[in-house]
C-alpha cells in the first residue's frame, strides 16, 4: 500500500485515497500517462503521505482516549496494574489475551510481470481465514495492503496492484513524479523477492505478569528486600465492552493453562499486574472493507478530525479541496460549548468531538 514510516494509522493511506476518489498512480507520486487525474492538480509527494498518516494516526489516538476504545483492532500492554480481580483495562472491546504472533508463509507460486501482481499461498496455512494474511515489505517492515484475496482451491490468491509496489527508496528520495513503466518488474517495482507473506494470529502464550512485590511481611528469609518476583498469568474476559478481565496466577504446557495456586512467600495474591491483550472495535482488516455495525460513520469522523489538525493541505483534488474546506473552517458564531471544544473550534474538530462523546462508553467495577 500507500506506506509512511512516520505512522501506520487504521484507516490506511490507501483506504483514504479510495473514499476521496484520488486517482492512485498519482497519489503513490507516480505519472502514469494512462491514468485519468479527474481534477487533481498534482501529484502526491511522500512528505504528504506522511503528514497524512501522521494525522490519521493521531486522531485515532485522540478518539481512542476519549472513548476508552480504538477503532481498529490492535495489540495493546497495559503495566504495572492493581492487581485487584476483576482488573480494569485501559481500553475496551477486548478481543482477548495474547501479543502479536506472525509465522512466515512460502507463496506457491506468483506473478510480478502483470498490473495487479498476483501472489499464490496455500490457505491451510492461515487457520484463521484471509484475514490473517500479511504482506511485508522486508527493506521497511511495512505492510503492503492487498486489493483483493480470493480463494481457489486449497489456495488464497493474493492481488496488489503494481502502484503499491514502488521501491522505498524511490518513494523516500522522491523530488519529482515518477515515471511509469508497464514493464513490470523493472528497477521502480517491489519483487516477490522484495516481501514476504505472514500469517499474522494472536498468540495466547503470552497474557500476562503477576508482580509479587518483597514480603517483608511475610516468613521469606532470603532475597533482597526491594526486589519483586514475576509470575506469568492468564486473563479470562468478564466484559469485553468496557474491557474488564480476571487474571490468574497460571503456568503454560502444550498449549493449556493450569491454574497456580502455591503461596509466595506465604501470600496469595500479587501487587500489580501486567496485560497483553488485543482490543479494538473492528476486528477485520482494512482492506476487508470492515462494515460500519459496531461504530458507524468512523472512516468520516477519523479523517474530519486529521484534516482540522493538519497545518497545510496535502492534495489538490476537487473532491478533496472541498472536504477540507468544510474541516478547516471555524464560524463566525461559536456556542460557549463550542468554545470549549478541546480538539478545537474547527468544524471538523467538532464534528468529531460531537461524535465520540456520543460513543464512549461507561465504566463499571464488579465488586
Amino acid at each position: 500500500m500507500a506506506r509512511s514510516q512516520v505512522a501506520q494509522p487504521f484507516l490506511s493511506l490507501d483506504e483514504y485515497r479510495r473514499l476521496f476518489n484520488i486517482p492512485a498512480w498519482a497519489f503513490n507520486g507516480v505519472e502514469n500517462p494512462n491514468e485519468d487525474r479527474r481534477g487533481c492538480d498534482h501529484y502526491w509527494s511522500q512528505w504528504e503521505r506522511n503528514e497524512l498518516a501522521l494525522a490519521l494516526d493521531n486522531a485515532e489516538e485522540m478518539m481512542a482516549e476519549q472513548m476508552k476504545f480504538f477503532i481498529g483492532a490492535r495489540y495493546l500492554i497495559d503495566y504495572d496494574l492493581p492487581w485487584t480481580n476483576p482488573v480494569q483495562l485501559n481500553y475496551g472491546h477486548v478481543l482477548g489475551g495474547g501479543v502479536r504472533g506472525r509465522t512466515e508463509v512460502t507463496p506457491g507460486a506468483s506473478d510480478f510481470t502483470t498490473d495487479p501482481a498476483t501472489i499464490t499461498v496455500p490457505s491451510a496455512s492461515f487457520a484463521g481465514g484471509i484475514g490473517e494474511i500479511v504482506v511485508v515489505e522486508d527493506a521497511t517492515g511495512l505492510e503492503i495492503e492487498p486489493d483483493s484475496v480470493a480463494t481457489v482451491g486449497a489456495n488464497y490468491v493474493i492481488s496488489i496492484g503494481q502502484y503499491k509496489l514502488v521501491e522505498w527508496d524511490d518513494l523516500e528520495d522522491q523530488a519529482d513524479p515518477i515515471d511509469y513503466d508497464a514493464a513490470f518488474p523493472a528497477a521502480t517495482w517491489l519483487k516477490l523477492a522484495d516481501l514476504t507473506v505472514y500469517r499474522e494470529y494472536r498468540d495466547t502464550d503470552t497474557q500476562a505478569t503477576i508482580t509479587f512485590g518483597p514480603a517483608c511481611s511475610c516468613w521469606c528469609t532470603t532475597g533482597e528486600a526491594c526486589a519483586g518476583s514475576d509470575y506469568t498469568g492468564c486473563a479470562f474476559v468478564l466484559n469485553r465492552t468496557i474491557g474488564l478481565v480476571r487474571v490468574n496466577r497460571a503456568t503454560l504446557s502444550s498449549g493449556t493453562w493450569s491454574c497456580d495456586t502455591s503461596a509466595v512467600c506465604g501470600c496469595y495474591s500479587g501487587d500489580k499486574v501486567t496485560v497483553y491483550y488485543r482490543a479494538g472495535a473492528v476486528e477485520q482488516r482494512i482492506w476487508q472493507r470492515p462494515s460500519n455495525t459496531v461504530v458507524p460513520n468512523w472512516r468520516r469522523m477519523v479523517w474530519r478530525l486529521a484534516h482540522s489538525q493538519m497545518g497545510e493541505q496535502p492534495c489538490g483534488c476537487a473532491l478533496h479541496q472541498r472536504q477540507w474546506r468544510l474541516d478547516r473552517n471555524v464560524p463566525g458564531v461559536l456556542t460557549a460549548e463550542r468554545l470549549n471544544c478541546p480538539w478545537g473550534l474547527e468544524q471538523g474538530a467538532w464534528a468529531a468531538y460531537s461524535w465520540v462523546t456520543s460513543q464512549a462508553h461507561g465504566r463499571g467495577v464488579m465488586l
